[in-house]
């Protein structure tokens, strides 16, 4: 599949510059970025399985397609370090830069900034995730799509199955990819008898992925869930989509910055942007829909792909920067297309290199925050530990369980489940452990009862005026010190509270 256009970008220095330059800056970052919840959870799933259809069976509560848990699980067949995790996803980012940069047909200037973007360099690189491997497949796939090659339908096929089963957005760019495929088929044969094979080959494909995103009857996030959680401001949410796809600047004066989006945060403070954002949403999905007019297939594949990420997040609610980064995903994907068929004019490449500006400014924003402050302190869950008397009774609770699983590679007693575990699952557990009013007190009650002791230290992620909202009898019960914190994480989750917790009738005379 290479071609004098590959050869040339191959044997350019520049490029290759641009892409070790890459590769140093999110290294760098990399080094220096603390996994958070999200990231920690899925490890914990695959670590904890024990055979791959255990894996299958765990993965099933997480409303994504298994993909990202089947590599997972292989890499912990081999360590229980979560640092390999983010440099095998490091590496699946890198490789979708060395994509854009020596296969894409875009023009120079683009290749050379689309690495140095927010979604390329922090968000689909830096958090370790299923994101970047939705990216890589939807990149390859639309390279295979422009080639004409013996077996071009055998791996078309194969990576439109890769792609559709690594998070919901990708099954939605594999439909968009699969629409753009028959819109050429159609185009090269001229009858619509050509399509339904590749259409029905497409749809069976994709029916593996569908039946693991959509959550089994005793999940917590069932649809029952998501039906009594919806209202009106989810429509809001789905006209705020395309700013957080090409303006991706974050609100850069919150210590809390990441996955926000500047406009939308100051909207309270500055009300005309009540009525602006809006504007500005539907302008930059305007100027879009302009630079791809004068290729239909282009503009009809994002059109697609748009209308069906509007569609999904009418009902569930897209509203963190990195589902509405996939509307910039398809525009590239679409750009990928024209580009190989047409020759960006001076308006188009002013546009593009525009919102690959704000792109560049966003991501190096975030590295550099990234940096300078702990992204998550789910790491220090060890230094906490050690805080505690040596022989003392730990307890911890649900959202901090998954830290102390990841990073100590045990099974530990959680308050809210009344038992010892060593992942999390959103099954019916979750959902009646979510509705108890006093699970601390009660777990705390529960576990004395079974290891009896004068007090127990408890590790947490909620400092104690949120401890106190989620169970109010905890301190009529027991005393509750705070002894140590770690108080300073970027992500709002991110921080730990180490509690020594001591029945009162201890200290009456």
């Amino acid at each position: 599949m290479n071609n004098p256009g590959t050869r040339y970008a191959l044997a350019n220095p520049v490029l290759w510059g641009a892409f070790f330059a890459y590769l140093l800056i999110s290294g760098l970052t990399l080094a220096h970025h603390e996994m958070w919840g999200d990231e920690i959870h899925s490890w914990n799933i695959a670590k904890a399985s024990g055979s791959f259809f255990e894996l299958i069976s765990n993965t099933r509560y997480e409303g994504h397609p298994p993909l990202w848990y089947v590599v997972l699980w292989s890499i912990s067949k081999f360590t229980h370090d979560p640092g390999y995790v983010q440099v095998v996803h490091l590496f699946i980012a890198c490789l979708v830069i060395f994509l854009v940069l020596f296969y894409s047909p875009f023009p120079f200037l683009w290749k050379m900034l689309i690495p140095f973007g927010y979604f390329f360099l922090f968000e689909y690189s830096i958090i370790s995730r299923n994101y970047s491997m939705a990216v890589l497949f939807t990149f390859l796939a639309c390279l295979v799509i422009q080639k004409k090659f013996r077996g071009k339908r055998l791996l078309f096929s194969l990576l439109f199955f890769l792609l559709s089963n690594t998070h919901l957005m990708g099954l939605l760019l594999a439909a968009g990819l699969l629409f753009y495929y028959l819109l050429i088929e159609f185009e090269q044969k001229k009858k619509p008898a050509s399509v339904l094979i590749p259409l029905f080959t497409g749809i069976i494909i994709l029916l593996p992925s569908a039946w693991f995103i959509y959550p089994p009857p005793d999940s917590s996030l069932n649809t029952d869930y998501w039906i009594e959680r919806w209202n009106m401001q989810q429509l809001s949410s789905v006209a705020q989509a395309p700013l957080r796809a090409f303006v991706s600047l974050p609100a850069w004066w919150q210590y809390h910055c990441w996955d926000t989006q500047f406009l939308l945060e100051a909207q309270p403070d500055v009300k005309i942007l009540k009525w602006l954002n809006p504007f500005l949403s539907l302008l930059v999905l305007i100027m879009a829909f302009a630079i791809l007019r004068k290729n239909k297939k282009s503009l009809l594949f994002f059109l697609f792909a748009l209308f069906l990420f509007f569609i999904v997040s009418v009902f569930l609610p897209f509203t963190n920067a990195r589902h509405a980064g996939f509307i910039f995903i398809s525009i590239l994907a679409a750009l990928w297309f024209y580009c190989a068929e047409n020759k960006p004019n001076r308006n188009q490449h002013l546009f593009v290199i525009a919102v690959l500006g704000m792109q560049i400014i966003a991501g190096l924003f975030m590295v550099v925050k990234d940096m300078r402050l702990p992204f998550s302190n789910a790491s220090q869950v060890k230094t906490l530990l050690k805080k505690i008397p040596s022989g003392e009774k730990i307890v911890t609770d649900y959202w901090c369980l998954n830290n102390l699983a990841a990073f100590t590679g045990k099974a530990w007693y959680c308050t809210d489940l009344q038992r010892e575990a060593s992942f999390l699952l959103w099954n019916s557990e979750m959902a009646a452990m979510l509705q108890r009013k006093n699970r601390y007190s009660d777990g705390i009650n529960a576990f004395l009862k079974k290891e009896p002791a004068e007090k127990v230290y408890m590790l947490s992620i909620h400092p104690p005026e949120r401890l106190n909202r989620l169970d109010d009898r905890l301190t009529a019960l027991f005393e509750v010190k705070l002894q140590d914190k770690k108080d300073d994480a970027m992500e709002k989750g991110g921080n730990l509270y180490l509690y020594e917790i001591s029945s009162k009738k201890i200290h009456q005379p």
